[in-house]
């Protein structure tokens, strides 16, 4: 007698991208808990890895269930942004290259998983019959900025240079 196969996660059946939407936000939510495993050296970003973590799981329900995004929680990922980027202002004025420690690495991957989160999340909007709170997005993007300043931050910790990412393809080489 072969034992049943249980599902990991019920709605994978779907062809709703619901679905994809949930799986990648649960993606940057185990990319948080990576990055907070390598924080040890950085008490606060560690309690706000916390809940960034927190958020993404907040985020990943806030489409097919209730909203549980507040303008309050955009707000805390705004002053959480606003911090880091103030502490790397120069280094973030110019497209950079994604390298550097194995934390700002693991930052980076957190802030592309946002960026595709935040995708999925248009989607949903654009292609299916579901009503997307504009929070969702909204959180999604600021996150991916959070991240984006942290892996600075963490490198210029380091004594790292960022280094500049020229484009062949695009003419703008410096941010306002």
């Amino acid at each position: 007698m072969s034992k049943k196969v249980r599902m990991c996660y019920p709605y994978l059946k779907e062809t709703s991208f619901k679905c994809d939407f949930e799986v990648e936000t649960d993606s940057l939510a185990s990319h948080i808990g990576y990055a907070y495993s390598k924080a040890g050296q950085f008490p606060e970003m560690k309690k706000e890895l916390i809940w960034l973590c927190e958020m993404a799981y907040h985020v990943n329900g806030s489409i097919r269930g209730n909203v549980a995004v507040t303008p309050e929680d955009i707000d805390r990922a705004i002053a959480i942004h606003d911090k880091y980027q103030a502490m790397v202002e120069k280094e973030t004025k110019m497209f950079s290259l994604p390298l550097g420690t194995e934390l700002s690495g693991m930052l980076n991957l957190c802030r592309s998983k946002s960026k595709s989160s935040t995708r999925w999340a248009y989607k949903i909007a654009k292609f299916e019959d579901v009503k997307v709170d504009g929070l969702v997005p909204d959180l999604l993007n600021t996150m991916a900025n959070i991240f984006f300043v942290m892996s600075v931050y963490v490198n210029k910790m380091a004594d790292l240079e960022t280094i500049e990412f020229v484009s062949k393809s695009y003419d703008v080489r410096y941010f306002d």
